[in-house]
């Protein structure tokens, strides 16, 4: 086993072999594990960049190369600072494909990234809303009791039909938000991420608010998958 490499500087090429390394915690290129920092991103930790549009083919393979450089048997011998340091990353790498592989959980994500507290300021849906999500659940809970799957099949379907309605939308306002983002320079005074929008500049509180909906229907739906 060849002797463990220097672990990196702070710029923004792997100190091993000059490339970018493409992850925050370890370099696609070369192997070597990184240290993420304290707070790393999970879009950076997978390699990926959060103003470009999600592919989850890279995201994958992504996922199962750093799966493999982070792996305990490719780390035998390494010191046990690395290997410690390898073994976080893991955590670190499973937690960031957890979210970003889930269209609900990533857009989440994503738009508190640039909008924080987003998510919490818009949480109170309309009584519309609620009264018609409502209305669903006590006709679930009728066909429960009443042992009509066909009602529960009918429900699931709908269910399935008002979260992929939400979702597409969620995804056209993303888009739209992501290229405010992409296109917006630095503000005078800002910080790290120089690029986190105002409501007035963005469309955040309309994405926040479809995924809010959506949650209320995906706990519909696994309703329906429970009582059956």
């Amino acid at each position: 086993m060849a002797a463990d490499r220097p672990f990196p500087s702070e710029s923004n090429r792997c100190s091993a072999c000059g490339a970018d390394p493409g992850s925050n915690l370890a370099c696609l290129a070369c192997g070597l594990i990184l240290d993420p920092g304290r707070d790393p991103e999970h879009f950076a930790n997978l390699g990926l960049d959060s103003l470009a549009t999600f592919d989850p083919a890279i995201a994958e393979l992504n996922y199962l190369k750093l799966s493999r450089l982070l792996h305990p048997d490719f780390q035998a011998g390494r010191d046990e600072r690395t290997q410690a340091l390898a073994v976080r990353n893991s955590s670190l790498l499973n937690e960031a494909w957890k979210i970003l592989n889930d269209d609900q959980m990533r857009s989440e994500y994503l738009i508190e990234l640039y909008d924080p507290g987003v998510l919490e300021r818009h949480k109170a849906l309309s009584p519309e809303f609620l009264m018609e999500a409502m209305e669903v659940s006590e006709e679930l809970d009728d066909a429960q009791t009443q042992g009509c799957k066909k009602t529960v099949q009918k429900i699931a379907n709908s269910a399935r039909t008002e979260i992929e309605t939400r979702m597409k939308d969620v995804a056209s306002a993303c888009a739209a938000t992501i290229a405010r983002l992409a296109h917006k320079g630095p503000q005078p005074g800002e910080t790290l991420p120089a690029k986190q929008l105002s409501t007035h500049d963005s469309n955040t509180e309309q994405i926040a608010v479809l995924l809010h909906q959506a949650r209320v229907y995906r706990r519909i739906l696994r309703d329906t998958e429970n009582a059956r």
